[in-house]
Protein backbone atom coordinates (compact mmCIF):
# COMPACT_ATOMS: atom_id res chain seq x y z
CA UNK A 1 0.00 0.00 0.00
CA UNK A 2 1.48 3.64 -1.33
CA UNK A 3 1.99 6.02 1.62
CA UNK A 4 -0.74 8.40 -0.69
CA UNK A 5 -3.21 5.97 -0.94
CA UNK A 6 -2.69 5.42 3.20
CA UNK A 7 -3.15 9.51 3.30
CA UNK A 8 -6.53 9.81 0.81
CA UNK A 9 -7.83 6.67 3.10
CA UNK A 10 -7.33 8.88 6.28
CA UNK A 11 -8.80 12.09 4.57
CA UNK A 12 -11.90 9.67 3.62
CA UNK A 13 -12.22 8.20 7.06
CA UNK A 14 -11.81 11.72 8.89
CA UNK A 15 -14.35 12.89 6.35
CA UNK A 16 -16.64 10.29 6.92
CA UNK A 17 -16.53 11.11 10.63
CA UNK A 18 -17.06 14.61 9.70
CA UNK A 19 -20.20 14.40 7.79
CA UNK A 20 -21.94 11.37 10.13
CA UNK A 21 -21.07 14.25 12.90
CA UNK A 22 -23.90 16.94 11.40
CA UNK A 23 -26.77 16.51 13.53
CA UNK A 24 -29.47 16.80 11.67
CA UNK A 25 -32.23 16.33 13.81
CA UNK A 26 -30.87 19.80 15.49
CA UNK A 27 -30.03 21.52 12.58
CA UNK A 28 -33.30 20.99 10.76
CA UNK A 29 -35.20 21.44 13.64
CA UNK A 30 -33.46 24.93 14.18
CA UNK A 31 -34.30 25.82 10.96
CA UNK A 32 -37.36 24.70 10.01
CA UNK A 33 -39.38 24.70 13.37
CA UNK A 34 -37.26 26.53 15.31
CA UNK A 35 -36.78 24.25 18.04
CA UNK A 36 -33.84 22.27 19.39
CA UNK A 37 -35.07 18.76 19.32
CA UNK A 38 -32.44 18.31 22.59
CA UNK A 39 -34.89 19.73 24.65
CA UNK A 40 -38.26 17.88 23.76
CA UNK A 41 -39.78 14.50 23.99
CA UNK A 42 -37.04 11.49 24.66
CA UNK A 43 -34.51 14.92 23.43
CA UNK A 44 -32.79 12.31 20.80
CA UNK A 45 -31.43 13.79 18.05
CA UNK A 46 -32.86 10.84 15.86
CA UNK A 47 -35.95 10.34 13.32
CA UNK A 48 -37.81 8.83 16.12
CA UNK A 49 -38.11 11.73 18.51
CA UNK A 50 -37.81 14.08 15.43
CA UNK A 51 -41.38 12.67 14.24
CA UNK A 52 -42.78 13.41 17.77
CA UNK A 53 -41.36 16.98 18.10
CA UNK A 54 -40.88 18.16 14.56
CA UNK A 55 -43.49 16.47 12.69
CA UNK A 56 -43.87 13.89 9.82
CA UNK A 57 -42.71 15.52 7.00
CA UNK A 58 -39.37 17.18 8.66
CA UNK A 59 -39.10 14.24 11.27
CA UNK A 60 -38.60 11.82 8.10
CA UNK A 61 -35.90 14.52 5.97
CA UNK A 62 -34.17 13.99 9.17
CA UNK A 63 -34.76 10.14 8.54
CA UNK A 64 -33.07 10.45 4.75
CA UNK A 65 -30.57 12.78 5.85
CA UNK A 66 -28.93 10.50 8.49
CA UNK A 67 -29.38 8.03 6.25
CA UNK A 68 -27.58 10.00 3.31
CA UNK A 69 -24.60 10.11 5.87
CA UNK A 70 -23.67 6.48 6.24
CA UNK A 71 -23.16 6.21 2.21
CA UNK A 72 -21.96 9.62 0.97
CA UNK A 73 -18.43 8.66 1.30
CA UNK A 74 -19.13 5.22 -0.01
CA UNK A 75 -20.61 6.84 -2.79
CA UNK A 76 -17.61 9.24 -3.25
CA UNK A 77 -15.03 6.11 -3.38
CA UNK A 78 -17.09 4.62 -6.06
CA UNK A 79 -17.72 7.28 -8.23
CA UNK A 80 -13.65 7.76 -8.40
CA UNK A 81 -12.87 4.36 -8.56
CA UNK A 82 -15.12 4.08 -11.60
CA UNK A 83 -13.55 6.78 -13.23
CA UNK A 84 -10.37 5.23 -11.91
CA UNK A 85 -9.27 9.10 -10.57
CA UNK A 86 -8.60 7.00 -7.19
CA UNK A 87 -9.00 3.09 -6.17
CA UNK A 88 -8.93 2.39 -2.86
CA UNK A 89 -6.86 -0.20 -1.62
CA UNK A 90 -7.94 -4.04 -0.97
CA UNK A 91 -6.66 -3.84 2.11
CA UNK A 92 -8.63 -1.50 3.65
CA UNK A 93 -12.30 -3.19 3.78
CA UNK A 94 -15.13 -0.36 2.30
CA UNK A 95 -17.26 -0.59 5.62
CA UNK A 96 -13.97 1.62 7.02
CA UNK A 97 -15.19 3.71 5.18
CA UNK A 98 -19.22 4.17 6.36
CA UNK A 99 -18.03 3.05 10.00
CA UNK A 100 -16.94 6.82 10.63
CA UNK A 101 -19.88 7.72 10.26
CA UNK A 102 -22.01 6.10 12.43
CA UNK A 103 -19.99 6.80 14.79
CA UNK A 104 -20.12 10.23 14.39
CA UNK A 105 -23.72 10.55 14.63
CA UNK A 106 -23.32 8.29 17.91
CA UNK A 107 -20.12 10.51 19.20
CA UNK A 108 -20.09 14.01 17.08
CA UNK A 109 -17.63 16.34 17.35
CA UNK A 110 -20.14 19.46 17.03
CA UNK A 111 -22.40 18.36 20.03
CA UNK A 112 -19.55 17.74 22.41
CA UNK A 113 -19.22 14.18 21.49
CA UNK A 114 -22.94 13.35 22.13
CA UNK A 115 -25.83 11.92 19.69
CA UNK A 116 -28.14 9.06 18.61
CA UNK A 117 -28.34 5.69 18.54
CA UNK A 118 -27.09 5.67 14.83
CA UNK A 119 -29.91 3.13 13.35
CA UNK A 120 -30.45 5.66 10.27
CA UNK A 121 -26.50 6.39 9.56
CA UNK A 122 -26.28 2.61 10.33
CA UNK A 123 -28.94 1.83 7.42
CA UNK A 124 -27.22 4.02 4.67
CA UNK A 125 -23.78 1.91 5.40
CA UNK A 126 -25.26 -1.03 5.10
CA UNK A 127 -27.71 -0.36 2.39
CA UNK A 128 -24.87 0.66 0.13
CA UNK A 129 -22.79 -2.57 1.50
CA UNK A 130 -25.32 -5.03 1.25
CA UNK A 131 -28.68 -4.32 -0.24
CA UNK A 132 -30.63 -7.67 0.22
CA UNK A 133 -29.35 -7.47 4.37
CA UNK A 134 -31.00 -3.83 4.39
CA UNK A 135 -34.01 -4.25 2.67
CA UNK A 136 -34.94 -7.89 5.01
CA UNK A 137 -34.36 -5.59 7.89
CA UNK A 138 -37.06 -2.13 6.60
CA UNK A 139 -39.63 -4.95 5.77
CA UNK A 140 -39.15 -6.53 9.49
CA UNK A 141 -38.93 -3.04 10.83
CA UNK A 142 -42.43 -2.35 9.10
CA UNK A 143 -44.44 -5.70 10.55
CA UNK A 144 -43.00 -5.19 13.84
CA UNK A 145 -43.51 -1.53 13.93
CA UNK A 146 -47.16 -1.83 12.72
CA UNK A 147 -47.53 -4.20 14.82
CA UNK A 148 -46.65 -3.08 18.29
CA UNK A 149 -45.93 0.99 17.56
CA UNK A 150 -42.83 0.42 19.40
CA UNK A 151 -39.43 1.87 17.58
CA UNK A 152 -36.92 0.19 19.76
CA UNK A 153 -38.84 -2.66 19.36
CA UNK A 154 -38.64 -2.98 15.40
CA UNK A 155 -34.94 -1.46 15.38
CA UNK A 156 -34.26 -4.37 17.55
CA UNK A 157 -35.61 -6.84 15.30
CA UNK A 158 -34.30 -4.81 12.01
CA UNK A 159 -30.56 -5.08 13.41
CA UNK A 160 -31.12 -8.93 14.21
CA UNK A 161 -32.38 -9.08 10.25
CA UNK A 162 -29.31 -7.71 9.01
CA UNK A 163 -26.91 -9.62 10.75
CA UNK A 164 -28.59 -13.30 9.93
CA UNK A 165 -29.24 -12.22 6.57
CA UNK A 166 -25.48 -11.26 6.51
CA UNK A 167 -24.32 -14.30 7.57
CA UNK A 168 -26.44 -16.27 5.42
CA UNK A 169 -24.93 -14.74 2.15
CA UNK A 170 -21.56 -15.25 3.64
CA UNK A 171 -22.31 -18.69 3.87
CA UNK A 172 -24.38 -19.05 0.53
CA UNK A 173 -23.74 -16.03 -1.45
CA UNK A 174 -22.19 -15.18 -4.80
CA UNK A 175 -18.56 -15.60 -4.70
CA UNK A 176 -17.68 -14.27 -7.37
CA UNK A 177 -19.56 -11.31 -9.05
CA UNK A 178 -19.76 -10.57 -12.98
CA UNK A 179 -22.53 -8.35 -13.18
CA UNK A 180 -24.58 -6.23 -11.53
CA UNK A 181 -27.36 -8.40 -10.71
CA UNK A 182 -25.76 -10.91 -8.89
CA UNK A 183 -24.06 -7.72 -6.80
CA UNK A 184 -27.38 -8.13 -4.78
CA UNK A 185 -26.55 -11.54 -3.38
CA UNK A 186 -22.83 -11.24 -3.62
CA UNK A 187 -20.92 -13.58 -0.34
CA UNK A 188 -19.51 -10.34 1.86
CA UNK A 189 -16.77 -10.38 3.45
CA UNK A 190 -15.36 -12.20 6.38
CA UNK A 191 -14.51 -8.46 7.83
CA UNK A 192 -17.65 -7.63 6.86
CA UNK A 193 -19.92 -10.27 8.27
CA UNK A 194 -17.74 -9.86 12.16
CA UNK A 195 -18.36 -5.87 11.54
CA UNK A 196 -21.62 -5.78 11.48
CA UNK A 197 -22.29 -7.84 14.37
CA UNK A 198 -19.88 -5.30 16.44
CA UNK A 199 -22.10 -2.80 14.76
CA UNK A 200 -25.19 -4.74 16.01
CA UNK A 201 -23.76 -5.08 19.12
CA UNK A 202 -24.01 -1.39 19.85
CA UNK A 203 -27.10 -0.27 18.27
CA UNK A 204 -28.18 -3.00 21.03
CA UNK A 205 -26.25 -1.59 23.85
CA UNK A 206 -27.55 1.81 22.55
CA UNK A 207 -31.25 0.26 23.36
CA UNK A 208 -31.14 -0.77 26.57
CA UNK A 209 -32.98 2.09 28.47
CA UNK A 210 -35.53 1.09 25.96
CA UNK A 211 -35.90 -2.28 27.04
CA UNK A 212 -35.88 -1.24 30.60
CA UNK A 213 -38.84 1.20 29.39
CA UNK A 214 -40.75 -1.74 27.70
CA UNK A 215 -40.18 -4.30 30.87
CA UNK A 216 -41.70 -1.16 32.94
CA UNK A 217 -44.50 -0.52 30.52
CA UNK A 218 -42.81 2.76 30.29
CA UNK A 219 -41.35 2.71 26.62
CA UNK A 220 -42.75 5.63 24.18
CA UNK A 221 -44.65 4.24 21.39
CA UNK A 222 -46.82 5.97 18.55
CA UNK A 223 -50.04 4.34 19.48
CA UNK A 224 -52.83 6.11 19.15
CA UNK A 225 -54.29 7.29 22.61
CA UNK A 226 -58.07 6.55 22.72
CA UNK A 227 -60.38 9.35 23.85
CA UNK A 228 -61.54 9.46 27.08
Amino acid sequence: MQALDIVISILFIILSYLIGSIPFGVVLGKLICKKDIREYGSKNIGTTNAIRVLGKKVGFLVFFCDVLKGTLVLILIKILEVTNVWISPKEIDMFLYGAPAIIGHSFSIFLNFKGGKAVATSLGVVLFLTPIPAIACLIIFAIIFYSTKYVSLASTGATFTVILTTWLLFAFGVQDVTNFGLYFIAKPTLVLSILYSILAAMILIKHMKNYKRLLNGTENSFKKKKAA
